[in-house]
């Protein structure tokens, strides 16, 4: 089944497939970093609430895996989901998310 990841709200990150579940990140607007999503095809994205500062979710593609197809962006903010949504092919076995994390260069 394929999988689909998108934000909810202000403070959920949703997942519906293979991988199914959500997180709660509240607070992200705010933040530096978004929630770090790591994939076991090694797909990591990060997500956070606040895109341009509006009341849309943003995410953002850091590395694809072989399961990872696209992210279709959004920019309304009355839209049904709105949330940018990650798209990813059958096969996804689980997911991580990380709150708090750090890029080492």
């Amino acid at each position: 089944m394929a999988t689909k990841v998108y934000g909810c709200s202000d403070d959920l990150i949703e997942f519906v497939g293979d991988v199914r579940g959500e997180v709660g990140s509240f607070g992200t607007d705010d933040a530096e970093h978004g929630v770090l999503v790591i994939f076991s095809d090694g797909t990591l994205l990060e997500v956070k609430y606040g895109k341009g500062d509006m009341g849309i979710w943003e995410i953002t593609l850091i590395n694809a895996g072989q399961l990872f197809i696209n992210v279709e962006p959004c920019n309304d903010e009355n839209a049904k989901i709105y949330s940018d949504i990650a798209n990813f092919k059958d096969g996804l076995k689980w997911a991580y998310a990380a709150t708090e994390w750090e890029r080492v260069k």
